[in-house]
């Protein structure tokens, strides 16, 4: 089996808590950072670990908890001690996305259960995103692409970072863009966007009923709603419907959105026109996905963790609960686990490790390449057992004593078995 990789580079408390953090964070992480580690020194630390229990899970999937210590202080980060948890899936398994519509969030749990009943096993997903669309700043959705069962749900055309498996179910962490263009009356205009939470400018940003209804839409300076058959049913501007601008996509329309840098070139279409629609896949490599979900570092390349040095992890030295995805040297998906140490009292999780720590001890039990996933209050696990039923897994070790807090989510992956 050949892999493909990139080688290019809860309560209003808690919300308010960490929007200012997060918005921080997600910046950080959309900077496009070279998976090649080569000009650098990776930044390996010294740990150990006790394998405290494993239990089995739906499919042949093998759950190990460990204790485990990691000494960071002598590379500028810290010496830290805790619980962690290596999830290995049976050869053949694959993540598929999870997901709720955009805007909406549910709990890991309740997405896996509802869209992916006979899955082995869920983790959580992207980090996320505080847009403020239409004056509205608490929305939440997810900072980066998606692509499900080898549709696009959301992207831009820049190439942005994502982790997920080819068309033939290859495992795949590069970059991901959606890459086209509209055709009507003898004028071309790029595709900018699929259900970005805004509209870019210079092109055409398409928006699906893949949109939550109840969630504002950014609004275009001019609309088209096309139907099935890609003709213009509605015309949206400042003199036409303009009360109707931004509205909900109904099922079976798209919404063809221009910024007000484009919209001269679209002004006076009538309804009833035909509009060309070329809509594709862009990777670093040239593959298609069937599953792509963002993500944020790489934390083992090839073996090596930490392999862009230890400078490049210093935004998260502190222990934190953490997600990777990944694969180890027998073609299995893995996912590594930080669970944490316990809930503060507006229902945050404090404790774990930073994520130079965390890289090394994955690494020891056995990735071979790792990317990191939303952490933080984010952190979830949960498997299947044979009999099918679903069990939280990413509370051991924490003290729950405050609460066991479950963070709604925009979307996850799910490890399905062919």
């Amino acid at each position: 089996m050949s892999f493909v990789s990139s080688n290019s580079f809860g309560n209003s408390r808690v919300r308010i808590a960490v929007v200012a953090s997060a918005l921080a964070v997600a910046a950080s992480l959309l900077v496009a950072t070279p998976d090649d580690a080569d000009a650098v020194k990776p930044c390996r630390v010294k740990t150990s670990r006790h394998l405290d229990s494993a239990k089995h899970f739906a499919g042949g999937g093998v759950l190990r908890r460990y204790t485990a210590r990691a000494k960071g202080a002598g590379h500028g980060g810290y010496d830290q001690s805790g619980k962690v948890l290596m999830a290995t899936y049976p050869k053949g398994a694959f993540p598929a996305l999870i997901n709720t519509k955009i805007g909406e969030r549910k709990t890991v749990g309740t997405m896996a259960k509802q869209q992916r009943r006979r899955a082995l096993g869920a983790i959580n997903g992207d980090f996320f995103v505080f847009p403020d669309i239409g004056g509205e700043q608490n929305i939440e959705m997810s900072r980066g692409p998606m692509v499900r069962d080898g549709r696009v749900i959301r992207a831009t055309s820049e190439r942005r970072r994502v982790v997920g498996v080819t068309r033939n179910k290859q495992p795949f962490g590069g970059t991901f863009a959606v890459r086209g263009s509209i055709q009507v009356a003898g004028s071309r205009m790029r595709i900018q966007s699929v259900n970005w939470h805004k509209v870019k400018r210079g092109g055409v940003n398409i928006y699906t009923s893949a949109w939550s209804h109840s969630t504002p839409r950014p609004r275009g300076r001019i609309e088209w709603v096309i139907n099935s058959h890609n003709k213009i049913r509605a015309v949206r501007s400042p003199a036409r419907n303009s009360g109707e601008l931004g509205n909900a996509v109904r099922e079976g329309t798209r919404v063809l959105a221009f910024s007000k840098s484009a919209a001269e070139k679209v002004r006076g279409m009538r309804t009833g026109t035909r509009v060309r629609v070329h809509m594709k896949q862009s990777t670093d490599s040239g593959v298609k996905l069937y599953t792509a979900v963002g993500r944020g570092l790489p934390m083992i390349q090839g073996g090596v963790p930490a392999p862009l040095g230890c400078g490049a992890y210093d935004h998260s030295k502190a222990a934190r609960p953490r997600t990777f995805v990944g694969w180890d040297a027998q073609h299995r998906w893995r996912s590594f686990t930080v669970p944490g140490k316990t809930f503060d009292g507006i229902g945050l999780r404090t404790g774990g490790f930073g994520l130079a720590n965390a890289a090394n001890i994955a690494d020891s039990l056995g990735m071979v390449r790792a990317y990191e996933l939303d952490g933080g209050g984010s952190t979830t696990l949960y498997t299947r057992s044979r009999a099918g039923k679903w069990t939280r897994r990413d509370l051991y070790g924490v003290n729950t004593s405050v609460c066991a807090c479950e963070r709604p989510m925009t979307n996850g992956l799910a490890f399905i078995k062919r």
